[in-house]
């Protein structure tokens, strides 16, 4: 042990004496480099030399001068690491950051570097010490962490330190610059400042054009633990928060004065300054299971719905940190266009050709970006491409890929697409594979070489044959995307919303996250109006509902006993989410559906029934279950036929002129939910219908 400190001990003097004419005060305001030419005189040598020193004023506001251009570096963070890698000095670094090992972009001969500390939770003194640095690169935020610590203790040693922070995007291309000063590597760091500066004046005119009557408010939030808050802001002293005002938005955080870049609000407060006011919201966060968690937790809390974006399904997040590109470095460029695409995806480029010319041209990488995103089954499935191939096994989902421009893609479907009356013939006419539930001729699927099949869930019903397709795919290396919206939903999100949630997946695991997300915003706004419909619906309005099915009261499947649906029916959920109370659910004996006869039914439900909803997929089978309701005297004890409140509501997956709970039409499905239980507060359905099926499906309805 006293030999170890010994060590130490030596080192730390022998660095005291190598540096301790290194650090210069003399405060500047501005950061800046120069190089001062310094006459000394060797003894040795007898003669004179010249010798260059570097006086530079980093973001602390301190002046540093360095005897000559280091050559042993420590840097404490991935995103400065970065800039260093690409001037070319990977073999200069000697320490890194605790963190920096976690960095993709970094080679991994730096990453195994000996790791020294953070500037957050502090250095290893001794282990600085060991690896004779000349030079320490850390972050400043102010002295607010370990930073200061940090200058303060390797300033007692003798080791130069240089203070970094982007409190601004320009700030990054400053550090650019700085860095390639301080290493003679001005000629490299000047084509990456270039570049950087030239993307940010095409945003700059992008911004210039966008007229003031479009311009949008916005507030970046990072992804709180509880959605109730404390909630962490983006304000003023915020390179993240400056974005929003580049890319030509306001940053209403902007407007009131806080003692810290991030203050911490809770939701009341938030709905209190910004809530009538905020078009956007941007949720930030290091984890894109918590990112996608968070956002999707906002969208469907009725006490966020206050915020005027929430409510208009303007609700976004981007990946920050590491493993994104809202981060500190040049990857910020590209976090400029994701959020500039997000907040106006009307007027700015595709963030990805940005990032693949960065990564390209400066890193020296391929731009291949994993994507892992979440099917209905809750599993996580990744992939190393965009699927090229694509087998789809029910019609909703094939649906979502035709609005989203990707017919071509589809190489087989299931027996019953053709009568999909929404879809082209090229689609209708693929090679067919059989059925999930009748069978899948496995020979016809290895024979399409398909890179992913996407189907249709309804666990419960069909188990062991949906079992049968994962486990044969799995054999064949073919990846699943299974979705479905009622009790086959395994993701924590509601029913009818899992349908959006659904499109924006097929968005990102198909790169058409643009496309997805106009159709899922426009899905959204209508979904939220419902939702807030239903919240204005007086208490003593409110109305028992009970939905039966058409089939099992006429035609070839009545039995005699009636089918009701309940709690995990996408009919039974919608009901209740228009505002209605579904009596089903008072009773307990199984779900999603309840078979029972009239007499058990009128039993049940007969004096309490104030709208009597019937569902079919047949037309005229569900007119003629209207009917005999109607007709039929057994059926007159029951309140809401003996008062004429029966309504029927033709719900299709293949046929024209009707509703739909699944799919991108799953929005007239609540519309006519809604219409039928409270026809004074909801439009009817078929306008939204016509609407749907123009702007995204180019048919007329």
């Amino acid at each position: 042990m006293k030999s170890s400190k010994m060590l130490v001990a030596l080192l730390v003097i022998s660095i005291l004496a190598f540096s301790s004419a290194c650090v210069q005060k003399t405060p500047m305001e501005t950061t800046s480099t120069s190089i001062i030419q310094e006459k000394t005189t060797s003894a040795s040598h007898a003669q004179t030399e010249t010798q260059e020193k570097i006086v530079i004023t980093d973001f602390a506001g301190r002046d540093v001068t360095l005897e000559k251009v280091p050559e042993r570096i420590i840097v404490l963070t991935g995103y400065w690491t970065e800039i260093l890698h690409i001037l070319g000095l990977d073999d200069k670094i000697v320490g890194i950051g605790k963190y920096v090992p976690n960095n993709p972009y970094i080679p991994e001969e730096v990453k195994q570097k000996p790791a020294v500390g953070s500037s957050f939770k502090g250095l290893n003194w001794e282990s600085v010490a060991s690896l004779g640095p000349d030079l320490i690169i850390a972050d400043w935020y102010g002295g607010k962490y370990k930073d200061k610590e940090t200058i303060e203790k390797a300033e007692e040693i003798g080791i130069p330190v240089i203070a970094l922070t982007a409190q601004s995007v320009e700030d990054n291309v400053k550090v650019v610059e700085l860095l390639g000063k301080v290493f003679g590597k001005e000629e490299k760091a000047e084509e990456l400042s270039n570049w950087m500066k030239s993307k940010l004046e095409e945003v700059n005119k992008i911004a210039s054009q966008i007229p003031d009557d479009e311009r949008k408010n916005v507030i970046i939030i990072n992804a709180p633990k509880d959605i109730n808050g404390p909630i962490t802001v983006y304000a003023k002293g915020s390179a993240w928060a400056s974005i929003v005002e580049l890319v030509g938005a306001h940053n209403l955080a902007f407007d009131k004065e806080f003692d810290t870049q991030w203050p911490k609000l809770d939701l009341e407060k938030i709905i209190a300054y910004w809530g009538d006011k905020a078009d956007v919201i941007i949720v930030t966060s290091f984890s894109q299971d918590t990112l996608e968690k968070t956002v999707n937790d906002i969208k469907n809390d009725p006490r966020w719905r206050e915020i005027k974006a929430v409510k208009e399904g303007h609700v976004y997040g981007i990946l920050a940190g590491s493993k994104g590109f809202l981060d500190w470095g040049p990857r910020i460029v590209v976090g400029v266009y994701q959020m500039g695409g997000l907040i106006y995806p009307e007027y700015y480029p595709e963030w990805k050709p940005v990032a693949k010319e960065l990564f390209e041209k400066f890193y020296g990488l391929s731009y291949e970006i994993k994507v892992e995103v979440m099917d209905s089954a809750g599993r996580k499935v990744t992939f190393e491409k965009v699927p090229e191939r694509v087998i789809v096994t029910s019609s909703y989902w094939a649906e979502v890929l035709h609005c989203l421009g990707l017919d071509d893609k589809i190489v087989g479907i299931d027996k019953y697409t053709p009568m999909d009356q929404f879809l082209p013939e090229s689609v209708k006419q693929k090679p067919q594979i059989g059925s999930v539930y009748k069978g899948i001729n496995w020979e016809t699927v290895a024979s399409l070489e398909p890179d992913l099949i996407v189907m249709g869930l309804w666990w419960g019903s069909f188990e062991p044959k949906e079992k049968e397709l994962f486990e044969r795919a799995e054999e064949l290396n073919i990846p699943v995307l299974a979705f479905g919206i009622p009790d086959s939903n395994k993701t924590g999100t509601e029913m009818p919303y899992e349908n959006i949630r659904i499109i924006r997946v097929l968005g990102k695991a198909f790169d058409k996250e643009r496309e997805a997300e106009e159709l899922a915003s426009f899905l959204e706004h209508y979904y939220n109006q419902a939702l807030e419909i239903a919240s204005k619906i007086p208490e003593d309005k409110k109305k028992n509902v009970l939905i039966v099915y058409g089939s099992s009261i006429t035609g070839k499947y009545a039995t005699g006993t009636i089918t009701v649906s309940t709690r995990g029916s996408a009919y039974a959920e919608t009901a209740e989410l228009v505002g209605g109370h579904n009596l089903a659910f008072d009773v307990n004996e199984g779900g999603p559906y309840l078979k029972l006869d009239l007499e058990k039914l009128i039993a049940h439900f007969g004096n309490k029934t104030d709208i009597l909803i019937v569902v079919d997929w047949e037309a005229e089978r569900l007119n003629e279950a209207v009917e005999k309701i109607k007709s039929d005297s057994s059926w007159q004890e029951i309140k809401a036929v003996k008062e004429g409140n029966v309504v029927g509501i033709l719900v299709s997956s293949y046929k024209k002129d009707a509703t739909a709970l699944y799919g991108p039409r799953f929005i007239t499905g609540i519309y006519a939910f809604g219409h039928a239980i409270y026809p004074e507060y909801y439009p009817n359905w078929e306008p939204i219908y016509n609407e749907i099926l123009q702007k995204f499906y180019k048919i007329e309805g």
